[in-house]
């Protein structure tokens, strides 16, 4: 697919795009904090440890004074209890950290881009407002006290993993408040609260919070205080994040929501339009341009963003303070060897590999790809918007508008990237386009006393019935989609037939429950130059999308097929204007 201004993009792309944040990302996320944690370690503020033991000292005092201090006698019984010291020991060590990790691997694997963000910029947040309180008030823990009589259980133990062990010598022992075994434990319980975790999930999680706090106080690690202090620092960290991601600007549709919902990475739900561009006696749009042109429109929705901070309270839309413009609005050059065009099937190939998986959710729902090198004289947009934009009337027509109002002279050469290659699996959908002379397909409708959407209707069923790979059912229930926002539901036969038969049923537009075969109505409205072609991919489980806009006296239609059912979405166009050209003879024989 030769090589692309800005970001590369093909199945392999997408995918890496639909993963972020990626793994080797939040690995060095990790190393980040635990180098302010070395950091506060290396650099302590003057007298550090006198501080830190006179601090332990003031908190044991203000537990005494409360009547509180409960942490020696439990402390002293622990000491005594042979086995259960030892595990008392070793849940101090690691569990705390088990539980974290598995949480955050969990998250990642199961809703990485819907609900990693704010686990993992909570967790980040708990432990740099803890490393802060770490550096400002270090507080030696009751075992550091030589004349409180505390038993260090777990140096007493010899605990591999903890204090005494070589692997952990250089910890800051000087890190009681606030207590991360307990702000930890107590974070992991509110994330599964929040994501609606199982319940036994969330009860076992509950349970780990309170054996940690026995287990921090008998150990004589923590005071009860500090445990205090575990849960404040959660509390203001999930607070502060969950304001941030609380920036609802509006509330999603029901369809817009729906249409989230019912999205898998095999089947997503975008789609939009390409539109060709006459260069021969014109200067393209610029993507710069563009996308200065994007950046002081005033559509709401070029910068709203899903979120769903909770699975209870339901998807809604984010200001986002800036689009990534360069991802936004990408340039490709097709050309191939010796800057030869990469040809039309080029073209497809592209808006193919467009296709192939969801939008990221931590953006804008919405893409405008300027396409060059695949014909001589032409260059091409390709705008693709998400089906939860219900809100607009036509977002991606909105997008297009934009591009054509604004050229300008070509962009200097830049050097460009190599494009990977294509991943080696074969697509999921195929896209192809077929521009028809509308006047015939008027001639007809008006014959057999139907519509355009029924002649093209008809077209298409008589395609599939020679190209498809079989079994296909003896009908199908098609949903067309009229101007108006009016939805017309049909019966559409499959079978060999005669096709002047096969318009009479589809315009008789019998109603009989069959598969779902979404195909656009026409759209009307001419644009300024060049063909625009619509890119309807099929709802879940249906084995075709097409849609049809009509412009100039020609109708441009844009098909997206399943590959497992259309797999030479070329031949398929051939064969619709084959059935139109046998309907349109037996008419004149008629």
């Amino acid at each position: 697919m030769g090589s692309a201004r800005g970001i590369p993009l093909t199945p392999g792309r997408m995918a890496g795009l639909l993963r972020q944040p990626r793994w080797w990302s939040e690995i060095l996320l990790g190393l980040a904090v635990f180098g302010v944690y070395l950091l506060v370690k290396a650099f302590p503020l003057p007298a550090h440890t006198e501080r830190a033991l006179a601090n332990g000292r003031d908190i044991l005092a203000a537990e005494q004074f409360l009547g509180l201090d409960f942490e020696l006698p439990v402390n002293l019984w622990l000491a005594d209890q042979g086995w259960l010291q030892v595990v008392a020991n070793y849940e101090y060590a690691f569990t705390y950290i088990v539980t974290t990790l598995v949480l955050l691997v969990w998250v990642y694997h199961r809703s990485r881009t819907e609900h990693y963000p704010w686990v993992r910029n909570s967790f980040a947040l708990v432990n740099l407002l803890a490393l802060g309180c770490f550096w400002l008030y270090p507080v030696a823990p009751p075992r550091m006290l030589s004349d409180a009589g505390f038993v260090d259980t777990v140096r007493l133990g010899g605990t591999w993993g903890s204090w005494g062990s070589p692997m952990v010598d250089g910890a800051n022992q000087f890190a009681a408040m606030p207590s991360l075994h307990i702000g930890w434990a107590l974070w992991v319980s509110v994330v599964l609260a929040r994501l609606s975790g199982g319940v036994l999930a969330q009860v076992g999680s509950a349970v780990h919070v309170l054996v940690t706090f026995a287990v921090i106080v008998a150990t004589g690690n923590h005071y009860w205080l500090d445990a205090v202090g575990g849960v404040v620092v959660v509390w203001a960290a999930v607070a502060l994040v969950g304001r941030r991601e609380r920036g609802v600007t509006a509330a999603m549709t029901t369809e817009g929501a729906a249409a989230l919902r019912g999205e898998t990475p095999g089947a997503p739900r975008h789609g939009g339009l390409l539109a060709l561009l006459d260069t021969s006696h014109a200067v393209p749009p610029a993507a710069t341009r563009i996308r200065t042109a994007l950046a002081g429109t005033t559509l709401p929705w070029l910068r709203r963003r899903p979120v769903r901070p909770t699975p209870r309270r339901g998807w809604s839309w984010a200001e986002v303070a800036e689009p990534d413009w360069d991802w936004h609005v990408p340039e490709y050059d097709l050309s191939g060897p010796g800057g030869r065009p990469g040809g039309t099937a080029a073209l497809h190939r592209l808006v193919e590999d467009l296709l192939a998986a969801p939008l990221p959710r931590d953006r804008p729902l919405w893409r405008l790809a300027m396409v060059r090198g695949f014909a001589e004289g032409q260059a091409a947009l390709v705008a693709l918007t998400h089906d939860a934009l219900t809100g607009a009337a036509d977002p991606a027509g909105e997008l297009i508008a934009c591009a054509r109002a604004h050229p300008g002279p070509a962009e200097a050469a830049e050097a460009a990237p190599a494009e990977p290659p294509r991943s080696a699996a074969p697509a999921a959908r195929r896209f192809g386009t077929l521009l028809l002379d509308r006047e015939p397909v008027e001639q007809l409708a008006g014959q057999a006393g139907a519509g355009e959407a029924d002649v093209l209707l008809s077209a298409v069923a008589g395609a599939l019935n020679r190209v498809a790979t079989p079994p296909l059912p003896p009908a199908a229930r098609v949903s067309v989609d009229l101007p108006g926002a009016r939805t017309r539901q049909v019966e559409v036969p499959l079978g060999g037939m005669p096709e002047r038969e096969r318009l009479a049923a589809v315009a008789a537009g019998n109603l009989v429950p069959g598969t779902s075969l979404p195909v656009d109505a026409v759209q009307r409205g001419t644009p300024a130059a060049g063909a625009e072609y619509p890119i309807v991919p099929p709802a879940p489980g249906a084995a075709l999308g097409a849609g049809v806009r009509a412009q100039a006296g020609g109708l441009a239609v844009g098909v997206v097929t399943d590959a497992a059912v259309v797999d030479d979405v070329e031949r398929f166009l051939k064969e619709v204007r084959a059935v139109l050209d046998e309907l349109a003879l037996e008419s004149r024989r008629g």
